[in-house]
Formats: C-alpha cells, sequence, structure tokens
C-alpha cells in the first residue's frame, strides 16, 4: 500500500480542487448556523465520493486484470477525458447560477442534499477521482488496505472543502470578510484554475498510461 500514497495524493490534491464546489460551501456558510450547515455540506459531499469510492474500486478489482497493458489503457483514457473536459471548459458560456447567493433558508438536510448534488455535478472532480480508485482497484489489496486507501484519497480530495470551514472555525468574527474575498476570486479565475488542473492531471495520467503500456 505504501507505493500507492504518492500517487493517492496527486490524485487526490487534483480532484480536492473544485471552485464550484467550495463557492457553493460558502454560500451555505452565509446563512445561520454555518458552522452546523458546513459540516453537513461536507457531509453530503463525503458520502457522495465514499458511495462512489466503494463501489469503484469493488468494480476495479473484481475486472482487474493480471495484464498490466489493460491498466495503462485505463489510465490512458483517463487523462484523454480529462483533456476533453478542458474543451468543454474552454467553449462553455459561463454560468453564474453557482455563483449567485443562496436566497431560501439552509438547514442541515438542505446543506447535506447541496453538498451531495455538488459532488455528481462536478465532472472533472469526478473523472480525477475515479483514476484514484482505478488505482487502489487494480492494485489489488487486501480489503483492509483498500478501505485505507480509499480514506486517504477521499480525506486529501476534501482539503479545498475542509479549509474554509477550519477558518470559519478559527477565526468566527473575521472569516466572513476573508471567504466573500476568497469567493470573488474564485469566480473571478474558477475557468483558468480548473483548465490548469485538468491539464496537470490529464498530463499525469496520459504519461503513466503510455509508459505503462510500452513500458509495462
Amino acid at each position: 500500500m505504501s507505493h500507492l500514497i504518492p500517487q493517492l495524493i496527486i490524485i487526490g490534491l487534483g480532484a480536492s480542487i473544485s471552485p464550484i464546489a467550495v463557492m457553493v460551501l460558502i454560500a451555505v456558510m452565509a446563512h445561520k448556523n454555518a458552522g452546523k450547515n458546513s459540516l453537513s455540506f461536507i457531509l453530503g459531499y463525503t458520502a457522495t465520493l465514499i458511495a462512489i469510492g466503494i463501489a469503484g474500486v469493488s468494480v476495479f478489482h473484481a475486472s482487474s486484470t493480471k495484464a498490466s497493458k489493460t491498466h495503462g489503457y485505463i489510465d490512458l483514457l483517463l487523462g484523454i477525458i480529462c483533456f476533453a473536459l478542458i474543451i468543454y471548459n474552454v467553449s462553455k458560456k459561463g454560468d453564474k447560477k453557482e455563483t449567485k447567493k443562496i436566497k431560501e433558508d439552509i438547514n442541515p438536510l438542505k446543506a447535506i442534499t447541496l453538498g451531495s448534488i455538488c459532488m455528481f455535478s462536478n465532472p472533472s472532480t469526478y473523472v480525477i477521482y475515479i483514476s484514484g480508485l482505478h488505482t487502489i482497484g487494480a492494485a489489488k489489496l487486501k480489503v483492509s488496505d483498500s478501505l485505507l486507501s480509499l480514506s486517504l484519497l477521499t480525506l486529501v480530495t476534501l482539503i479545498t472543502l475542509i479549509a474554509p470551514v477550519f477558518v470559519y472555525f478559527a477565526f468566527p468574527r473575521k472569516s466572513e470578510k476573508m471567504l466573500d474575498s476568497f469567493r470573488k476570486w474564485l469566480l473571478r479565475h474558477k475557468k483558468i484554475i480548473g483548465i490548469a488542473v485538468l491539464v496537470l492531471i490529464g498530463s499525469y495520467l496520459s504519461i503513466k498510461g503510455i509508459s505503462t503500456i510500452f513500458f509495462g
């Protein structure tokens, strides 16, 4: 399992960079009971990740073959999908729906639902996270090691959502202005951030896949 840790951290960091999810979380925190609602949002996001994770690892583990080239083709395909998402992000018109402040009252149940929806409607995080699941499944680890690996991948993927909540609890008086400024910065730069992440992870997966196909 130890040899997977660097790969899972790289992939998890790529999957964690989700400007839209962070902006929605900050919008949720602009309401009353920000602490409780933000934790509920992360709970919904995490539960969705774990559900996808368990299913994905199980499928990749069950269908995994000893032929390393097969895994190389899967990595290459996921890399190509990342590049396809770049084209999609560049071509689509700006959508400001997710950047608007949430007007209706937020309660923990709504926050959980929003967290789950954000995960499902985030194709870049979805694809990158799946590449991590493939890495775990292809390694054919013991059940306990697979669960530990999945936990690590999921935890790293959640870093950018945990950070704003940490800021809120650490600096309750100053957090509103800090987080609102960060939300506005993300609004201005979300497209370039998303493209940069997809270029890096797409290149990483493509190189890894080609290396496995020809030299594995």
